[in-house]
């Protein structure tokens, strides 16, 4: 088993863990409560200056698809006092969501003070300022997928997504599985290690039952979150994973990249996604990598600007399983 992936299972970094809900209240979802969410349409937290559309295309030039967001301030970045990550995949060939550009990921920040909401959270039942019609104009000129009158551009159901910190027990790994010697047990019965070791084969078979055991006391979760230094995603196989050596640095300030989420592909499932359709979303996994300063996005002259208030990250993506 390599160096990392057993980091992976016995590291003792805090990891939180993402699962979809239906929402609790109709505005659960709403920009001014700062969801987490997957599905339907984003909830931009700069609602005026968004990606533009060319920005939000494949590189064939296909539209993207809005598959989730994740709200994750960062205390020590006073502009980061509100932080999102949007992720957007193909929608038109999910199936070869990894190929480049393929996925997208894009980093939203505001300051407590600023034009959109409140110093205070908006109270239950109460709703957040509406934009006015001119900034309303500068939206759409820039993106206009998710209005009310494009709502063909939702692919996939809406979820709140609720994120909880992984339980681990005393001298556990992963949720309840410890490494021991390169091989997995814990809370494992002696007749699954058997399986597992029976089906070890190759590096690729022991990678996927390392995986599975990550998923194994949580099946239910879609998203692994960790911003610590050091953390790094886990990959459904060795001969397939995607090369993380050369994280580019961010383009703005120049600071190192860092892992910070991984999406899993029990997601697909649990969207209701058609698995036997040409255009399904496939994966094996999806890694987000943010800046390290998460540095404060800084719009350009307006010719030359593609992301406005969004910087645009890097993500890597595993290739579906059965390729």
């Amino acid at each position: 088993m390599d160096d990392d992936d057993d980091d992976a299972l016995s590291d003792d970094r805090e990891w939180s863990l993402g699962f979809l809900e239906r929402a609790r209240r109709d505005d659960d979802l709403e920009a001014w409560r700062f969801p987490s969410k997957a599905g339907g349409a984003p909830a931009w937290m700069d609602p005026v200056r968004v990606p533009r559309a060319s920005a939000l295309e494949t590189n064939e030039g296909e539209r993207m698809a809005f598959l989730c967001q994740v709200y994750a301030p960062v205390d020590a970045e006073a502009s980061a006092f509100h932080r999102t990550v949007y992720v957007f995949v193909n929608g038109t060939r999910g199936g070869e969501t990894h190929a480049r550009g393929g996925a997208r990921a894009f980093r939203g920040q505001l300051p407590r003070a600023n034009a959109f909401y409140g110093w205070d959270p908006v109270a239950e039942g109460e709703a957040g300022r509406a934009l006015t019609a001119e900034e309303t104009a500068t939206r759409r000129a820039r993106c206009d997928w998710w209005d009310a009158s494009a709502a063909a551009t939702k692919t996939y159901p809406e979820y709140e997504l609720v994120v909880e910190t992984e339980e681990r027990g005393e001298g556990d790994a992963m949720g309840g599985v410890e490494c021991v010697d390169g091989d997995v047990g814990g809370d494992m019965t002696a007749e699954e290690i058997d399986a597992i070791e029976a089906a070890v084969v190759d590096e690729d078979m022991e990678q996927l039952a390392t995986f599975h055991v990550m998923l194994k006391n949580d099946p239910e979760q879609v998203l692994r979150y960790c911003p610590e230094p050091g953390a790094k995603p886990l990959w459904p196989s060795v001969t397939h994973a995607p090369n993380t050596d050369n994280i580019p640095h961010c383009e703005r300030c120049g600071a190192p990249r860092k892992f910070e989420f991984q999406i899993l592909p029990t997601i697909i499932s649990q969207l209701g996604v058609d698995a036997e359709s040409d255009s399904a979303l496939d994966f094996g996994s999806i890694a987000v990598y943010t800046c390290s300063k998460s540095c404060a996005p800084v719009a350009c002259d307006e010719g030359d600007d593609r992301t406005g208030a969004y910087a645009e990250e890097y993500v890597l993506v595993h290739p579906p399983l059965n390729q």
